[in-house]
């Protein structure tokens, strides 16, 4: 994937620049006003990169002729906070080791520390947007913090559940993943008082481009060459599968009965090896489960572009579209594309 540097350098969202400048000083600021480990494992993730995608997305949607940076950046910084957060406690469940290529709070301070770390940041997001004293905002952040937690608890109902169909997939990840997106949206039509239809628009785009987000990255999860994948994207690829989360491109894996009863051994394991993983994933590269899933990323990214067409607002329609091109890219650099061709 892009780093974040080169995501605000990209034609088309060169009107951010300054803005994303302006969000890493607010974070380093709030990151420098801690003291302890609670500043050391606040600054090793909040303020160690990323894609800042949401903020993004909700600097994009605010952008009209009510556009004031300094009004938003509360919002775009709380935005921030409770992703990194969810991505603090998705690391515990998930026993990561890596995180963005860096070791994870659980794995250099313990459980316990991380989850304070992340419950921290989580409530400070409310604080942040108490100051917009608009209850249809935290009605939206309640509403997306419910449905992560939520998520979490799917994901841990049907771990190693070979039998899950897509209607489970498609549920889970609109929990875990498009809400924040979709809240990232709607606060950007909210706080510049756009009207309903648009925010509505704003937040079936969220929807579709986290569906996509989200189905990109478990294609990156069974990346054919995991020494360089890993590298490429920081993370340490197969995790999912080590953690018992059948993701999509193994729903439609398991569609094929040779594999399923091949490989349903060696995922019943408590320990999954290097070995086991590459056998796994050659296995699937002879069904057509990597050509199905990205026919369905594909899918809900050409709904967000036609959704994002909707939107009122020429900059608005031009910065979404960058973001769905910013997607796209990101996937042309999974070896799973070499497949396709």
């Amino acid at each position: 994937m892009m780093d974040k540097k080169s995501l605000s350098n990209l034609p088309g969202l060169g009107f951010l620049k300054k803005d994303i400048y302006m969000l890493e000083e607010f974070l380093k600021r709030f990151t420098d006003s801690l003291e302890g480990v609670l500043h050391e494992t606040v600054k090793s993730t909040l303020n160690a990169g990323g894609k800042r995608i949401r903020p993004l997305l909700f600097l994009i949607c605010a952008r009209n002729e009510n556009y004031d940076i300094d009004y938003l950046m509360p919002a775009a910084a709380s935005i921030e906070m409770i992703h990194t957060a969810s991505l603090i406690h998705d690391d515990i469940i998930d026993k990561s080791v890596l995180r963005r290529g860096k070791k994870t709070v659980y794995y250099n301070y313990g459980k316990d520390t991380a989850k304070f770390v992340g419950d921290y940041l989580f409530t400070h997001t409310f604080s942040l947007l108490n100051g917009y004293n608009d209850p249809e905002i935290l009605f939206e952040m309640s509403d997306a913090a419910n449905l992560l937690v939520k998520g979490e608890f799917d994901q841990l109902k049907t771990k190693k559940d070979f039998n899950q169909g897509e209607a489970a997939y498609f549920e889970k990840i609109k929990e875990k993943t498009s809400s924040l997106f979709i809240l990232s949206c709607a606060l950007g039509g909210i706080l510049s008082r756009s009207g309903k239809r648009d925010i509505e628009n704003m937040k079936k785009f969220g929807e579709y481009v986290g569906i996509s987000f989200q189905i990109n990255d478990d294609l990156i999860d069974v990346d054919t060459d995991m020494d360089d994948a890993s590298l490429k994207f920081g993370k340490t690829i197969g995790n999912d599968l080590r953690q018992g989360n059948i993701t999509l491109p193994f729903i439609y894996g398991f569609n094929n009965p040779g594999y399923k009863n091949e490989v349903k051994p060696l995922l019943l394991k408590e320990y999954l090896s290097d070995d086991d993983l590459k056998k796994i994933f050659s296995g699937l590269l002879k069904t057509d489960a990597i050509s199905e899933a990205r026919k369905k990323f594909e899918y809900y990214l050409i709904k967000a572009r036609e959704t994002a067409g909707l939107i009122q607002g020429y900059q608005r329609r031009k910065g979404l579209h960058k973001i769905c091109d910013l997607l796209e890219m990101g996937a042309k650099q999974a070896k799973w594309t070499t497949f396709l061709k």
